[in-house]
């Protein structure tokens, strides 16, 4: 039976973080964000950049859900942006314009008394599929028993990616575990010695847990943006329709600004 946690996060940008914008301040633009939360911590950062940057002139209300959740929230008009992480689908609302904003890697990760230090694709595939389901079938693995695959929801286009980019398109395994943010399958990976799942680059760096190269190359910054490591997806800003207004002045702002470069470039890939 699949475990599944509703996720509800919110972050206000105001002027600096945590601090509401005047009462009185009735021309200050509202943009509202929903969608990934792999772009999370990325969009975040890029928003109080921004409100410091363009004082008085835009606050941001920010939250979680999936992909999936964003691009039918903006499609439906009750907000502004979408975080999505993942391409564009034929299935996708029509009328949306993705805008790519970063690049980042999606790292396959085991619990930290695990130090399984590489799989190759067709073990990740048969891994993730369910085909091989004891440690004992993977070689290098610490681990003993049975591999408790953990994964996220259908709503998270963090999963799209990595079966598209890491599985050859195969689906992740009908049993496996689902959790509703990235946070939550880390934490999860980081309680369970038999565990395995994967998450942004991002999570990956923040440590806790043993991260497992793919085919021989390390899954890091270096090697994302050299080229290397083949699991890279795109972070997109979405709107319907194109981007007008305060949306628009923000997505520019992300594409050309060196600051905006430079947050992308300290833990995420610029598109340029």
């Amino acid at each position: 039976m699949h475990r599944i946690r509703r996720l509800s996060v919110a972050l206000m940008v105001a002027g600096a973080l945590g601090v509401a914008a005047p009462a009185a301040a009735s021309a200050i633009s509202v943009v509202t964000i929903s969608g990934a939360t792999a772009s999370f911590p990325l969009v975040s950062l890029l928003a109080q950049k921004y409100v410091k940057t363009h004082p008085k002139k835009v606050k941001f209300k920010i939250t979680q859900g999936g992909a999936t959740v964003g691009i039918n929230d903006v499609a439906g008009g009750r907000d502004t942006i979408a975080d999505v992480s993942r391409d564009p689908l034929p299935s996708d609302p029509a009328g949306l314009v993705f805008y790519p904003v970063a690049k980042y890697a999606i790292c396959v990760i085991t619990n930290k008394a695990n130090t399984l230090s590489n799989l190759t694709a067709s073990q990740a595939v048969s891994i993730f599929t369910r085909k091989l389901s004891s440690w004992s079938q993977v070689p290098g693995a610490n681990a003993s028993g049975s591999i408790d695959v953990i994964s996220r929801t259908s709503v998270a286009g963090v999963l799209t990616s990595f079966q598209t980019l890491l599985l050859e398109g195969k689906k992740v395994t009908s049993i496996a575990t689902e959790e509703a943010s990235e946070g939550l399958l880390k934490q999860q990976v980081e309680n369970d010695p038999n565990s395995i799942g994967f998450v942004s680059n991002y999570q990956a760096g923040l440590g806790g847990v043993n991260v497992v190269s793919y085919n021989g190359v390390p899954c890091n910054l270096a090697t994302a943006t050299s080229g290397q490591y083949p699991g890279v997806a795109r972070f997109y800003e979405v709107t319907k329709g194109k981007a007008t207004g305060a949306a628009s002045a923000f997505i520019g702002w992300i594409e050309a600004s060196p600051a905006a470069r430079r947050i992308i470039s300290s833990q995420w890939i610029p598109i340029k």
